[in-house]
């Protein structure tokens, strides 16, 4: 029955859901090795299979540190969104269980809570913009570089101006490409909604390079913060590295040192 109802809302029947984790755990093969399909600082994807097409199981890693606020969030900002170049979002998992660890030398137990967050979406097979962002740009024509920066554009219109949502993020790694090379936005860890607050603590996580100073030095959010991000993936894609130039006519990669940064107005 679980099978039928993911089945649904990867046809597009019904509405995504609360997923079961047996269900995951299942279509992954137990999260097998060689279901894993990527692998970042917080979580681990994994491929699905369902009769009716394939599905991307992302799992939360640190089960006992898993900032249940963070998940939700993100869930809210996917609930809400519905769009050709963000990827669809088909579904969640929250399971937390106790599990018995005899304690090394005794007959007693100790019993520890594990909580699994998990969130599903549709699969997308041919990878992220990251590994096509080189010298050589891989061959592609600027038709193809042309049609992913407006698609990218199209997907920021929809979350900033139709939800009111700011990704936060913006990076080549989380654009995904499909077979048609249509790019398709993920990962919205760090997305607020307009109506939240506006500005971060003291730890600000983000992806140096890609985040806007005011948000990086001042924690400042804003739909100008997901402009900026745009603006080095532009870059990358019209030249093939991300490089820009300081005020003595320098290359300057990667992280940019505090003074070469402007305010966005």
């Amino acid at each position: 029955m679980d099978h039928e109802i993911l089945e649904h809302i990867l046809a597009g029947r019904e509405k995504p859901t609360n997923l079961s984790f047996t269900l995951l755990k299942n279509i992954t093969e137990n999260f097998s090795d060689d279901r894993e399909i990527g692998n970042g600082g917080s979580a681990t994807v994994y491929k699905g299979v369902l009769p009716n097409g394939n599905v991307a199981v992302k799992r939360i890693r640190n089960s006992h540190s898993i900032n249940d606020a963070l998940f939700y969030r993100e869930v809210d900002s996917l609930l809400n969104i519905e769009h050709k170049n963000v990827v669809r979002f088909l579904g969640f998992c929250a399971n937390t269980y106790q599990t018995a660890i005899q304690i090394k030398g005794s007959k007693q137990h100790i019993y520890a809570e594990v909580r699994e967050r998990l969130l599903c979406f549709e699969y997308i097979s041919n990878g992220s913009l990251q590994k096509y962002i080189t010298d050589e740009l891989r061959g592609l024509e600027w038709n193809t570089r042309y049609g992913i920066i407006r698609g990218i554009c199209e997907g920021l219109y929809h979350l900033h101006k139709e939800k009111q949502i700011y990704h936060m993020d913006l990076k080549p790694d989380n654009i995904l490409l499909d077979n048609d090379m249509v790019p398709k936005i993920t990962d919205f860890g760090l997305s607020r909604l307009d109506e939240k607050t506006k500005t971060m603590n003291e730890y600000r996580p983000g992806s140096l390079g890609y985040c806007a100073p005011e948000y990086l030095h001042q924690g400042k959010m804003s739909f100008k913060s997901d402009m900026y991000g745009l603006g080095m993936i532009i870059i990358q894609l019209v030249t093939g590295e991300k490089v820009i130039r300081n005020n003595n006519n320098n290359n300057v990669r990667g992280s940019y040192p505090a003074n070469f940064f402007l305010e966005i107005p």
